[in-house]
């Protein structure tokens, strides 16, 4: 009768332990909200964001890193990030270079996700040294 009881105890504590995993899996998916104004016209992937307030939402920053941009309560755009790196300090921001955004960085999450231009092309020196502009992410979670 007690082997019975160690038993159904070992399979009890070994599912508790099997759903305590489980849970800290989701629980590190973290997820971010934030809020920008765009000053002029930008591209994003292949969106194209007219001057105005937007908010963002990314679901899973360890995941797809696909991200969700919403006008006016209206979503706009879904955007896939190119590459990831690690922030670990700074503001979170948009980087814009030539009306396009090209990095999106959240340094409270630990990455600045990169985006490739739409359509690249080889530019002279002096084209190149344009200086990207900034825009400031505000977390709104």
């Amino acid at each position: 009768m007690n082997s019975i009881r160690i038993s159904t105890l070992l399979r009890f504590l070994g599912l508790a332990l099997l759903a305590a995993c489980f849970n800290a899996g989701f629980a590190s998916a973290q997820a971010f909200q934030g809020k920008f104004t765009l000053p002029f016209t930008a591209r994003w992937g292949q969106a194209v964001l007219p001057a105005g307030e937007y908010w963002l939402k990314l679901d899973d920053v360890r995941g797809t890193n696909m991200l969700q941009v919403y006008r006016e309560n209206r979503g706009v755009a879904l955007i896939l990030a190119q590459a990831q790196n690690k922030a670990d300090s700074g503001p979170a921001q948009l980087t814009i270079v030539r009306g396009t955004v090209r990095t999106l960085s959240l340094p409270q999450m630990g990455l600045t996700l990169e985006y490739a231009p739409q359509h690249p092309k080889h530019l002279t020196a002096p084209e190149e040294r344009v200086i990207a502009q900034i825009v400031p992410v505000a977390a709104s979670n």
